[in-house]
């Protein structure tokens, strides 16, 4: 995997608001391939559904119906990103196709705002609820305000308290619905509250999200990838995210990350916070 760093101001963004724009995350080749097999997928979908006349179509572990998800699995833009946001003892969590229909005038679907690990803030406290996760997401289409792109709450990744929404309004104050162009991609964590926005648009918004989390935790979207998807992930580091090591039939370095991470000096979050702390103590 090609090695991107990560500037000190986006880490400084990234933890403060919890979020990360990356501009042109997919390339002019890469971009319509995506977005090719995003498209096939939702039209299976929607034939063996009889097109149901769903407002959105929302497909979990889509990495195996599509060789060309595989490649996004280390993708040099974003991924060398996440491993340095959080470790490289991480695997994908999740792979999630978002298509965002348009929203009849006469529809306001409820907003709901969440944070991901939906029950980790209750068992944890707020005021504990440490970060998991990382999700890239990867633009298919243009969106501006009321395209029904993802809404964030900036700054939220930092609460110790539940998230506050005043009287009369759907949304927190500061909440952004983020203007991006296709092939654009944005980073976001898991304590960032977030929802689906509306869209008002006469076109669907198109979202490809792939989700890392520490390997120690269980995948979301799928307990053991099959060995058929083994067999097309020749890449040790990408064998690692998809959980190789844990086949008893395979034989792969678990921690081909780390070795990676180690060649290019990347520390893991915890260990920069660390330093951070006892180095004011």
């Amino acid at each position: 995997m090609k090695f991107t760093r990560l500037a000190d101001e986006q880490r400084e963004f990234f933890d403060r608001n919890g979020y990360l724009v990356v501009r042109n995350a997919l390339d002019a080749d890469m971009l319509p391939r995506v977005t090719a097999a995003c498209d096939r997928i939702a039209e299976q979908h929607a034939q063996k559904h009889g097109g149901n006349g769903s407002r959105r179509t929302s497909l979990d572990n889509v990495l195996p119906q599509d060789d060309v998800f595989l490649s996004l699995l280390t993708w040099e833009t974003t991924v060398p990103l996440v491993v340095q946001l959080l470790s490289y003892d991480i695997h994908l969590a999740k792979s999630h196709l978002i298509y965002n229909y348009p929203d009849p005038p006469d529809i306001d679907p409820p907003p709901n705002w969440h944070r991901d690990f939906w029950e980790s803030p209750f068992d944890l406290g707020p005021h504990r609820y440490p970060r998991l996760m990382i999700k890239v997401a990867y633009q298919l289409t243009d969106t501006s305000p009321l395209s029904g792109n993802t809404m964030l709450a900036p700054g939220s990744n930092n609460y110790t308290r539940h998230l506050e929404i005043p009287d009369g309004q759907k949304d927190p104050d500061g909440a952004v619905e983020l203007e991006m162009q296709a092939g654009d991609a944005f980073l976001f964590e898991s304590r960032t509250f977030h929802r689906i926005g509306v869209n008002r648009t006469d076109k669907p918004r198109k979202c490809l999200m792939m989700g890392y989390c520490y390997a120690w935790i269980s995948p979301l979207d799928y307990d053991v990838q099959s060995e058929s998807l083994l067999d097309r992930v020749t890449d040790p580091i990408a064998r690692q995210l998809v959980g190789g090591h844990k086949h008893p039939s395979t034989i792969v370095d678990a921690w081909a990350l780390r070795e990676w991470a180690e060649q290019h000096g990347v520390k893991r979050s915890s260990d920069i916070e660390y330093e951070r702390l006892t180095a004011t103590t």
